[in-house]
């Protein structure tokens, strides 16, 4: 006779600074030299999709200041300025990544701020496998 094994998984609470910190770390791991976060997540789709999410004209729009001297770029390479950009931001204001600088500047999105606790710990499901419950 086999007895019946019943296994369980338990999620380790965390609080939303250390949920953050912990997407952060991996998030910088994902990135290749010379790209941010977005660039790194849309090329992986993964978390957020970088990028991907705004239209055209909704990324024309929020970097009108950049497609201002080029309006006929291709939107490849308005991604690339962008994050060119945020890799900029993120040396200047000591940031870690791209999410930290748009928490502050809201230009392609609102940065962490954009994540509810659920989401957060779905994205760290996701990019770590852990089960997570953010308080």
């Amino acid at each position: 006779m086999f007895k019946t094994l019943t296994l369980t998984r338990t999620a380790d609470t965390l609080s939303r600074p250390a949920a953050i910190g912990l997407l952060r770390d991996r998030l910088s791991s994902l990135c290749r030299e010379g790209e941010c976060a977005c660039t790194a997540t849309a090329r992986l789709d993964v978390f957020c999709g970088g990028l991907r999410d705004l239209t055209d004209a909704q990324l024309r729009a929020r970097f009108a200041w950049i497609v201002r001297t080029r309006p006929k770029m291709p939107r490849e390479e308005l991604e690339r300025l962008i994050g060119l950009y945020h890799l900029g931001r993120q040396e200047v204001d000591g940031l870690p990544i791209c999410c930290d600088v748009e928490t502050r500047e809201h230009c392609a999105c609102d940065g962490w701020n954009r994540f509810d606790n659920l989401a957060l710990e779905g994205a760290i499901l996701e990019l770590t496998g852990r089960m997570v419950v953010v308080e």
